[in-house]
This record gives structure tokens, C-alpha cells and sequence, in this order.
């Protein structure tokens, strides 16, 4: 039976953690390479955990972690909003980025795909964001052909805001 925790500090399981989101991306061909990986578990995370409204929700199968969700409010001068700003329309950025809860990693382990885990992450950050984060936007990028992601993601309301940010990736909104 899988079930949900918040993570106040995710560093202890930032092995699994690595798994997980090796797993998850490794159905595209273009998946993080180990040394990718091994910079997410090493740098990437424990950046993001100190960021403001950092909120991380872990799915664990006894004692296995099987996928995780997080995100944070960005800022100007982070990497990830200053690559968004460099691509998208200011009047775009100026709409998508004042307000907003940045969903930055939501992963699955690949063969758990399906059995209805991603649902249970994203209906407990959902409730998390509508309850209790004061955002009135939340933002992502997902691949921009059809995956599953993308469509989980637009089943459940989000829009395409802007589709170019380079040859492979897509800003998402979801107004909150």
C-alpha cells in the first residue's frame, strides 16, 4: 500500500530519491545521463530544499521510495526563472512570474506508471497549494511532444503558455 509524507528535509533520501528520477525519465531517449543524475542528487535538490515554500511529498511502498513530487516559489536571479525569462514574451513572464509556485520535480518510478501514484502526489500538493500557499499561479515545463506528463498535466487543467522554449521543452501554467 503506498502512502504519502511530507519531507521537511529530503537529504536522507536523496539516494532514493536519484533512483526514482532515473526510473522515471528513463522513457525518453534523451533522459538524464548518470552524471545528470548524480548532479541532482548531489547539488540540484538540496539548492531547491532551501528555497522559499519548499514543499516536498514523498509516495513510499514500505520502506521504498516509488516517487516524489516537489516544487518552491522561484525568484528572479535563480537559473531556472532567468532561463524562462531569456525565452518567453516579457508580457508572458510578467503574467507567469510574479505569483507564483514553481512544480519542479514530479517523478514515478517507470514501471509504477499507470497504477495511479502520480494522482496521489499531485492531489496532495494540489490540496497543499489551494489550502495553504498563498500563489494564485503555479508553472512547470514539460517535454513538448505527447507524453504522458503532458497529458496528465493538461487533463487536469494546466494550459500551454508559451510552446518554444527551445526544441524539446514547453511552459505549462495552471491557475490557482
Amino acid at each position: 500500500m503506498v502512502r504519502l509524507s511530507h519531507v521537511r528535509d529530503p537529504a536522507p533520501l536523496i539516494q532514493q530519491v536519484a533512483d526514482v528520477y532515473r526510473s522515471a525519465f528513463s522513457i525518453f531517449p534523451d533522459g538524464p545521463t548518470d552524471e545528470e543524475v548524480q548532479t541532482f542528487a548531489d547539488h540540484t535538490l538540496s539548492l531547491h530544499a532551501r528555497r522559499e515554500a519548499f514543499r516536498f511529498i514523498a509516495a513510499h511502498d514500505g520502506d521504498a521510495l516509488v516517487g516524489f513530487i516537489y516544487g518552491y516559489h522561484g525568484r528572479d536571479g535563480e537559473w531556472w526563472e532567468d532561463w524562462l525569462r531569456a525565452r518567453v514574451p516579457r508580457a508572458v513572464y510578467d503574467e507567469w512570474f510574479t505569483d507564483q509556485f514553481d512544480l519542479t520535480e514530479f517523478c514515478v518510478r517507470a514501471e509504477l506508471h499507470g497504477r495511479g501514484i502520480g494522482s496521489m502526489l499531485y492531489g496532495e500538493l494540489r490540496s497543499e497549494l489551494l489550502q495553504s500557499l498563498p500563489y494564485r499561479r503555479a508553472v512547470l515545463t514539460t517535454r513538448r511532444r505527447a507524453n504522458p506528463a503532458r497529458d496528465f498535466y493538461l487533463k487536469r487543467g494546466w494550459e500551454v503558455v508559451w510552446d518554444a522554449l527551445d526544441d524539446r521543452f514547453s511552459l505549462l501554467g495552471l491557475r490557482l
